[in-house]
């Protein structure tokens, strides 16, 4: 009798153990896991859009062909699109909540999803270019966009229902150059006459854009002779293992840093690895851009940078005003 009685009385407390260890194992299945996102591919990976009915997420990623790194798996099943700068690339209805790693490529519309069990399954994306046909048109011209203009007559030069990424910019494409290029127009907006990108009271100017298209030195000619037939010249430029103010050279001018600068960028195309990059301004304002603290007048400057990597190369295009403090 008394063994009953005492086994009785440990049932409860042996209920309690299980129920208790259940809501442990529970809470240890929804806790979030790391989700392994691997570039396979050859090209840069800025940005995940992430679609699950009505909801929209973003993660950043900014990865470079060969990359990898670890994210908080948001799980569910969404559609994913892909930003690599240049094309968009949508894979239907991916099981997030059963991944444990998502590799991209090496072929561009191929993800493969391995399961926390170790199981493979592959999705082809719907691949959307930002670069149109060279003979397709009408493409707008980039002199008409300027940093500053309003976001709603930007957006009237554009389709009406353009994509976006995770930083609200619009993505198009552009003509500049006699070349088209994949734009991405990012909106700001205007406090006290200054560039402010905090989205305070809603984004209603153009902060910056930026231009992409595959890296050659065909391409790369045509940008520098455009730009320098609108009066800009090298101002600083960094490459592997060298860093150059042409400001600061001293007996030279601007046609020889012009011959100086081809140069070094014939020898950065030739080695095929490493990242270089090249600021241009107004070659009229150049001394005034290195000895001051602020422009003493509006001005637009332009920065490139050649990625043999991704075989990229991306112009940014960011003016800055009068009263703005520092570049």
């Amino acid at each position: 009798m008394t063994t009953n009685y005492n086994s009785r009385r440990g049932l409860p407390l042996v209920l309690v153990c299980l129920i208790v260890l259940l809501w442990s194992a529970a809470g240890m299945a929804a806790a979030p896991q790391n989700l392994s996102i691997v570039n396979n591919t050859g090209e840069d990976l800025l940005n995940i859009h992430l679609q699950r009915g009505k909801v929209t997420q973003f993660m950043r990623l900014d990865m470079q062909p060969g990359g990898s790194e670890e994210i908080e798996n948001p799980g569910g099943t969404a559609d994913l699109r892909l930003d690599t700068g240049l094309t968009l690339w949508t894979f239907s209805r991916v099981p997030l909540a059963q991944a444990e790693s998502l590799t991209f490529g090496p072929k561009p519309d191929t993800l493969t999803l391995v399961t926390d069990k170790g199981d493979l399954r592959q999705f082809s994306a719907h691949m959307r270019s930002l670069l149109p046909d060279e003979n397709s048109g009408p493409v707008c011209a980039l002199d008409r966009f300027r940093p500053g203009m309003s976001m709603k007559d930007v957006c009237a030069l554009l389709d009406q229902s353009p994509p976006l990424d995770d930083n609200d910019a619009v993505l198009t494409s552009l003509g500049f150059a006699g070349m088209v290029w994949a734009a991405r127009l990012l909106p700001g907006h205007a406090e006290n006459g200054k560039s402010d990108i905090s989205r305070a009271s809603g984004p209603d100017r153009l902060e910056h854009m930026e231009l992409r298209r595959k890296l050659d030195a065909t391409t790369l000619n045509k940008l520098l002779a455009t730009l320098y037939a609108q009066g800009y010249a090298p101002w600083q430029a960094e490459l592997p293992g060298l860093d150059m103010n042409f400001v600061e050279m001293p007996n030279s001018d601007t046609a020889r840093h012009k011959e100086i600068l081809q140069q070094v960028l014939d020898y950065f195309l030739s080695s095929g690895q490493g990242e270089a990059t090249v600021m241009l301004a107004p070659a009229a304002m150049l001394p005034n851009l290195a000895d001051a603290d602020r422009p003493q007048s509006d001005v637009q400057l332009f920065t490139l940078t050649l990625r043999h990597s991704s075989k990229n190369l991306v112009v940014d295009v960011a003016a800055y005003q009068a009263s703005e403090g520092g570049r």
